[in-house]
């Protein structure tokens, strides 16, 4: 493996593509000793992609160490609880973060979101919905609510016509997310939580900025994106971050400077597959994969003789962390994941995406399509993973 060895480091080659997928492996929590529970998973990763909800919760548990792995209903207990909690932040899209971190997350990102949220509206001629999230609000200061009886109580309220398309009231719940008057909440009695409730904002979110402390400063909050972003991701550009956040460059640039100032991020010229780019990483991850790979999970994983099968959700950070170098997961000879139709997710050996899988939903047998033939040793990756994702969710 090529060492990230660049004018911040040291001098040398820099790092390429295969050094980069072996740490963010390890960043990601895919490959090491794992970690406590899955919201020190979301700790790590600041914010985990998750419309698809069930898959999303089995990535985190992939990540959190084997002898205290949660199962299927201890994850979506910690939902219902608020310890994770699930809204629009970052992009146009749902992520599960830490009670914590919605507030300066929220407060950083919204802005950008309503404004592409914007473009979606004037194209359906759906009007300002801005001002039905009070409706929205008064739903559910009572006490949590599901999607259809917030809709059926804005109806009532004449906040929202019942002929509406139903992006119309979809967009008005995302701006009550944004707006902080709404978050995820328990889902009814007996139910998982792809039967979506909502909440009080400040029922389940703690007072302040999080890290940032008591008042939002936005120059601060791009500093502890970058500072947040970087352990969980091992090497990214600031392209990556960019697409990943939605934040610009222009407020990006500045906030990277001031860390590799500080001694806490390096930048590293990119090798082989990645020549001609810059990539960043902290600067303990710089020196570990500079030494091959110590003090980060042992290093890279897997190999001919004994690969290691990951079945990805469809977001899964390895995948959707990145969007300049994501390449380095995938293989050049096969088509790139397709999120069309039921086979949404990814199956990956040693890192690299080899083919696709559908979530059970309650078949019996998990139904995989290979995207080039695997080896036996690859098979029997695969008959592992799939042991553990039954058991994770029996």
């Amino acid at each position: 493996m090529t060492g990230p060895t660049g004018s911040d480091v040291g001098g040398g080659s820099g790092v390429d593509g295969a050094a980069v997928r072996a740490a963010r492996l390890a960043a990601t929590g895919l490959r090491g000793p794992g970690l406590p529970d899955a919201s020190a998973v979301v700790d790590a990763l600041l914010a985990v992609q998750g419309q698809e909800l069930q898959p999303a919760l089995w990535g985190l548990s992939r990540r959190v160490a084997p002898s205290s792995r949660p199962g299927r209903s201890a994850l979506n207990a910690a939902l219902a609880d608020g310890d994770l909690l699930r809204t629009h932040v970052l992009r146009p899209t749902w992520h599960l973060v830490r009670p914590r971190d919605a507030r300066w997350l929220l407060e950083l990102t919204a802005p950008r979101v309503e404004r592409l949220m914007a473009s979606t509206e004037r194209s359906w001629d759906l009007g300002d919905l801005r001002p039905g999230t009070d409706a929205v609000a008064a739903a559910v200061a009572d006490g949590p609510r599901t999607r259809a009886e917030i809709k059926a109580e804005l109806v009532a309220r004449g906040a929202l016509d019942p002929d509406a398309p139903g992006l119309a009231f979809t967009q008005m719940l995302m701006h009550a997310e944004l707006r902080r008057l709404v978050i995820s909440g328990p889902p009814p009695a007996g139910k998982e939580l792809q039967h979506q409730s909502y909440a009080t904002f400040d029922d389940r979110v703690p007072a302040g900025y999080g890290p940032l402390g008591e008042r939002f400063d936005p120059e601060a909050a791009v500093v502890e994106l970058w500072r947040r972003y970087l352990p969980g991701r091992g090497f990214a550009t600031l392209n990556d971050l960019r697409l990943w956040s939605d934040v610009t460059v222009r407020d990006l640039e500045p906030a990277l400077a001031a860390l590799v100032d500080a001694g806490e991020a390096v930048r590293v010229p990119g090798a082989g597959d990645l020549e001609g780019l810059t990539l960043v990483a902290t600067a303990a991850t710089a020196e570990a994969w500079a030494d091959g790979g110590a003090g980060l999970g042992g290093g890279p994983e897997g190999g001919p003789d004994r690969p290691v099968a990951d079945l990805l959700q469809a977001y899964d950070e390895l995948l959707m962390s990145y969007r300049e170098t994501r390449h380095v997961v995938l293989d050049p000879a096969l088509p790139p994941p397709d999120r069309a139709g039921a086979y949404v997710h990814s199956l990956a050996v040693d890192g690299v995406v080899a083919g696709r899988w559908r979530w059970p939903a309650g078949r019996t047998a998990l139904d995989v399509q290979w995207l080039r033939d695997p080896t036996p040793a690859e098979r029997a990756a695969l008959d592992a993973a799939v042991a553990d994702l039954d058991t994770y969710l029996h």
